[in-house]
């Protein structure tokens, strides 16, 4: 009997004859239970209730989908499994693409034409691969970090791993990220660019750099990686993390907004557009992006409160207000009460902006909280600018205090001194530049007591 026979396959494919052909291949390699799916959300709803041991998947899937986001997505939402094998199938045109995308990448991928042969022998490859890493990947779902480390090392060094080898080091890097250890995720990234020049490795460099808010270094590293490899796009996307980290929120719009229209679907990428737009004073585009997200980003779960409370701040920024008291007040109270304290005071904040008689008493009754709870710097901003709205001076500069002395003060400095400029308080906010920047003289003096 086939190893295959007891496997479900799921063929993805918007055209009636390529899904036959794939299933008749399929039926080849010694598969009994072979479905369908003719488009992309058909895909994640079987993906979904039942997932397959094996899928099969066109590069392009019609509707200005791809395969490629396909599978963005259902790493998204932890819908694929690492003992799922996902292949991508392609044609030589779009075959620059595909080993492009490397970020997210499947398993493999097979060009077409190919005969029930040549599947079976890249199967047979990727099943045997699943095998060697299996138990990796099941302490990596543990998060047991130490003990996935342990395993990656020993199967370097074993002569079953030889075939894996860059594999194995990619993966050390990636835990040694997720553990939260950036110098050790960048020296494992720079040992495989000794040997070999692989774009995801230098943006695994670049990644680790910005952990380490290396900035410089991370956009020179990040840079090359763009240049050299167009179709990378997660590529595009971490070079405008880093851009916004240095406060060039005008360079990170206009990446993201070139690599937005080639990838329209991506609503992640629209999301962080929007950020990037909402920084560079963009109103207009913020408030279009999510628009779009909140209208189309159709995976069940996918659109959040957290991305009502962005479409409704990307208006309140635009003045359009009574559109951003229709969505804040669109929100059910019982999704409110059940907010997070930075939630509640976002919501809080933008109702008072939107709505000051129905908000401000609610903003005000979290005032306490407020001026005592670390707070994100998106929601920062929102305190601070409601807080100079109301007149509430003592509010607004301790979270301008905040801002000014924390990672995103590069990020965020040109929306705050907008503000401040706006109410006319340009000198109150340099007072507040230069206790911060003395503050952290005093703390890196020799012998300074630690924070």
């Amino acid at each position: 009997m086939s190893a295959y026979a007891n496997k479900r396959f799921l063929v993805i494919d918007d055209q009636p004859l390529a899904r036959e052909a794939l299933r008749t291949i399929a039926q080849n390699v010694g598969a009994f239970a072979v479905e369908f799916a003719s488009n992309y959300q058909d895909a994640i709803y079987r993906i979904r209730n039942n997932a397959p041991d094996i899928i099969l998947c066109d590069y392009v899937l019609g509707e200005g989908r791809s395969g490629q986001q396909l599978l963005e997505e259902l790493r998204r939402f932890n819908l694929l499994s690492d003992d799922t094998i996902f292949m991508m199938v392609t044609g030589e045109q779009a075959y620059e693409q595909v080993v492009s995308a490397v970020e997210l990448v499947p398993d493999d991928y097979i060009i077409k034409p190919f005969s029930p042969d040549k599947l079976l022998l890249r199967l047979d490859r990727i099943v045997a691969k699943k095998k060697f890493f299996a138990g990796y990947y099941q302490e990596k779902r543990k998060q047991d970090y130490a003990a996935a480390l342990a395993l990656l090392a020993a199967g370097r060094d074993s002569e079953a791993g030889r075939p894996y080898r860059y594999e194995i080091l990619r993966q050390e890097a990636e835990v040694h990220l997720a553990a939260g250890d950036a110098t050790a995720a960048e020296a494992a990234y720079r040992n495989i660019l000794d040997n070999y020049e692989f774009p995801w490795a230098r943006a695994g460099v670049a990644r680790a750099l910005h952990h380490q808010n290396k900035l410089t270094e991370a956009r020179a590293e990040i840079d090359r990686v763009v240049a050299s490899t167009p179709h990378y796009f997660d590529a595009s996307d971490l070079k405008a993390n880093i851009c916004m980290a240095q406060g060039d929120n005008e360079e990170a719009q206009r990446v993201l907004d070139e690599v937005a229209k080639k990838t329209p679907r991506n609503y992640q990428r629209k999301r962080l557009l929007a950020q990037a737009a909402t920084l560079n004073g963009d109103t207009a585009t913020a408030t279009a992006m999510m628009a779009d997200v909140v209208a189309n980003d159709t995976m069940p779960g996918a659109v959040s409160p957290d991305d009502q409370l962005t479409l409704a701040r990307s208006q309140v920024n635009g003045n359009d207000l009574i559109a951003a008291e229709k969505v804040l007040l669109g929100l059910r109270e019982s999704t409110v009460q059940n907010f997070s304290l930075a939630q509640q005071a976002s919501y809080s904040a933008l109702l008072a902006l939107a709505c000051p008689e129905k908000g401000k008493a609610r903003f005000a009754g979290l005032r306490p909280a407020l001026l005592a709870t670390p707070l994100p710097g998106e929601i920062r901003l929102d305190v601070l600018r409601a807080a100079l709205a109301a007149g509430d001076l003592e509010l607004a500069d301790g979270q301008a205090r905040e801002l000014m002395a924390g990672e995103e003060a590069k990020k965020v400095f040109s929306t705050v001194r907008k503000l401040y400029a706006l109410h006319g308080r340009d000198a109150d906010l340099r007072e507040i530049q230069r206790q911060v920047a003395l503050l952290r003289i005093h703390h890196d003096e020799p012998g300074a007591a630690p924070g």
